[in-house]
């Protein structure tokens, strides 16, 4: 995570990296079980907020899965989380009792929370692929160990060629339209989706060159006179960058109003949005955050 001032035009922009690593920890492993395991020693019993009813829906519309989200109990904890082969966890699903268990500052994570979502509405351990990197891929986080757990990426029926992005339509949409602190506690989302014109398997060539740890896949940039936030999504499986003919692939940002950029929050005020894949973007949009 870094930042930058742009003095010159008397706003601020941050780039901001999604990546797991062993340090700040992956998104979560189900586990399935005849009992539970035992809870941290500080796990505190939480009501899910309002904006989880919102991110159970789009879960279920992903997965095509449905479930009842009052029958998950939730834990949060300031605790360490650790799977069995010792990996940093940022939470996990157990089915003994249908109960997730967070770590307190993956609470107000979208993507953390809808994995976890998602194991309890498959009602099974693991990542399978199918939902993990494909049907709910950009809605939930899957990465590093995710990603191995999901398997190998199946070989395409042809080896796909390199486009340009003039053969990408995007489409952003902000959900809320006109986000306000009385709708979802403030929390909403902006979700980059990008089609494939092409009647062939395909990757999209990148306007700059991949880095070392892998390409930046989707991004957002939001504005205002006053503020601004970018994010790039790396990508590290072939799923994430490979397009089958036809494909749309989609990217979900989330947000919450406030005044710390750093965790996703953005000033009440009027934007503009745009959403970009390997480089290439949309024209911008614009929108309203409500006080």
């Amino acid at each position: 995570m870094s930042g930058r001032l742009f003095t010159a035009y008397a706003w601020r922009m941050l780039i901001v990296t999604q990546v797991a690593t062993a340090v700040f920890g992956l998104a979560a492993c189900g586990a399935d079980r005849i009992i539970d395991p035992p809870l941290p020693t500080d796990a505190e019993v939480f009501s899910p907020p309002l904006v989880y009813t919102t991110w159970w829906n789009m879960t279920q519309a992903c997965s095509g899965l449905t479930g009842s989200l009052g029958a998950v109990t939730w834990y949060k904890t300031n605790e360490d989380l650790r799977n069995v082969s010792g990996e940093a966890l940022n939470g996990y699903w157990s089915s003994a009792s249908n109960r997730i268990v967070l770590t307190q500052a993956s609470v107000h994570d979208g993507g953390v929370v809808r994995h976890e979502m998602l194991h309890a509405l498959l009602r099974k351990p693991g990542h399978p692929r199918d939902a993990f990197l494909a049907k709910c891929a950009g809605t939930v986080v899957c990465e590093g160990p995710c990603i191995q757990d999901a398997g190998p990426y199946p070989t395409p029926p042809e080896a796909p060629i390199q486009i340009s992005g003039d053969l990408i339509d995007f489409v952003v949409n902000v959900q809320p339209a006109n986000p306000t602190p009385g709708v979802d506690g403030g929390f909403f989302s902006i979700t980059v989706s990008a089609h494939s014109r092409s009647p062939h398997w395909a990757s999209v060539t990148p306007v700059s060159p991949v880095g070392a740890t892998g390409g930046v896949s989707f991004e957002v940039r939001s504005t205002s006179t006053s503020a601004g936030i970018a994010i790039q999504e790396l990508a590290f499986d072939p799923s994430q960058t490979i397009f089958a003919p036809g494909e749309t692939k989609k990217q979900v940002f989330d947000f919450v109003i406030g005044d710390d950029p750093f965790s996703n929050q953005l000033l009440a005020g009027d934007y503009i949005v745009r959403g970009g894949f390997a480089g290439n973007w949309s024209p911008y949009s614009p929108f309203a955050i409500g006080p």
